[in-house]
């Protein structure tokens, strides 16, 4: 082992044959004490490095007559960076201590090694530097789209982040799903309809379209009940309900088709309703909106019954208000209305307001702890004209019940 059998700029490799096997030796040469290094020992067609992983302290190839290039000849692992990264110090299952890589056995665990077939490791290390690759010309062209935004006098074109198909259809699991939004999901919808639409199958669109706006309808749905409940628990002003309400209740109560900002109508009217929605066939509601935790019934001693509590009072005189106003005004509110929601392409809204409602949304039935108290509910609830009262938690199960509904469709 006097001469060293290989030789690169910083290295130099000896080998000392004995008994029929061999062993290989590396010495940097800037190492004044001259150590040498064992890296390898090979026996036949059968090699094994050492490697300083945390748990791994070995890499076995099995019958090859030379040295694979995924490894690295001079003993330093896998030729493969990412790869070798995660065997070194983050692969930290103490039941394996060895790596064995074959061409011909298929992968899986025996013992304290961890058998890695040869062509499977291969299409991983490909498909590693693939995302590597992708990545990189992903941040590339962000970069570029900034500058361009930034300053337009540059000499750059834009483009979108279109990566590879294997790319794309790997990172297409749950786990992906988790992270969509309703409005990520419908973008994606309209790229799987563009996609199907170059087979040219009208039954496939169709089957698509369904599947996809089912999706999107439940993941909506679970969304806003997220949000409802987490309101819930905060019992926030109303000026929150109503974000959420303005928000969200297009979406959740199908009845409706369009939201109307209401006070760019001139009525002369001061007073507003928290929400004023069209529904599908033309017809005006009302929404007023109260907190959660609203209280929503007293108890009159001297006559031994239940009345509504001065808030609830409040709220009722005021729908009944908006009632009446809407049947005087009917004329001059459709005209306002109409004029309002049109565009430069379509005409406005023709809506209806022959028989308004008006939706109160308050209080909870945690309220109603007693069978006489829900009775009572019951009965000055079913006496308001026009007038449809809403508990917020009977809100919430109308969602859950929503979300069950669209699930098993």
């Amino acid at each position: 082992m006097e001469e060293p059998f290989l030789e690169t700029k910083k290295l130099k490799l000896f080998e000392d044959v004995k008994k029929g096997k061999r062993i290989v030796y590396r010495q940097h040469k800037e190492d004044e004490n001259e150590e040498k290094v064992k890296i390898y020992e090979q026996t036949n067609s059968d090699y094994t490095f050492y490697f300083e992983g945390d748990q791994i302290k070995t890499i076995e190839l099995k019958g090859y007559d030379e040295i694979p290039s995924i490894i690295s000849e001079f003993g330093y692992g896998f030729q493969d960076n990412t790869l070798n990264r995660f065997f070194r110090y983050q692969f930290d299952d103490k039941r394996v201590n060895n790596i064995v890589i074959s061409e011909v056995e298929q992968s899986g665990k025996k013992g304290k090694s961890l058998i890695l077939n040869q062509s499977e490791l291969e299409d991983l290390i490909s498909s590693t530097n693939q995302e590597q690759r992708a990545c990189n010309d992903t941040k590339k062209i962000l970069i570029k789209n900034f500058l361009i935004e930034v300053f337009p006098q540059l000499d750059f074109d834009h483009k979108e982040t279109n990566n590879n198909k294997k790319l794309i259809l790997r990172n297409l699991n749950q786990k992906l799903i988790d992270q969509l939004t309703a409005d990520d999901i419908e973008k994606i919808g309209e790229f799987y309809i563009d996609a199907a639409k170059k087979y040219k199958r009208a039954d496939l669109v169709k089957r698509m379209s369904f599947g996809l706006q089912k999706n999107a309808q439940i993941l909506t749905l679970q969304e806003i009940i997220k949000k409802y409940e987490s309101l819930l628990k905060e019992n926030p002003p109303e000026s929150e309900w109503q974000k959420f309400f303005d928000e969200y209740i297009t979406l959740f109560d199908s009845r409706y088709a369009h939201k109307i900002n209401y006070k760019n109508i001139a009525t002369g009217i001061t007073k507003y309703p928290d929400l004023v929605l069209v529904d599908i066939y033309g017809y005006v509601d009302f929404y007023e909106l109260k907190k959660s935790n609203t209280p929503l019934i007293k108890y009159d001693k001297s006559h031994k019954t239940w009345y509504w509590s001065k808030d609830v009072a409040m709220v009722i005189s005021q729908a009944s208000d908006y009632l009446q106003k809407a049947k005087e005004n009917s004329i001059s509110y459709t005209k306002a209305i109409k004029e309002e929601t049109a565009t430069e392409k379509e005409a406005g809204i023709d809506a209806n307001i022959i028989n308004p409602r008006v939706i109160i949304v308050a209080g909870s039935t945690k309220e109603l702890n007693t069978a006489k108290k829900k009775h009572h509910f019951k009965n000055l609830r079913e006496s308001l004209k026009d007038i449809e009262f809403i508990l917020y938690d009977e809100l919430l199960d109308r969602l859950k019940n929503l979300l069950d509904s669209v699930r098993i469709k």
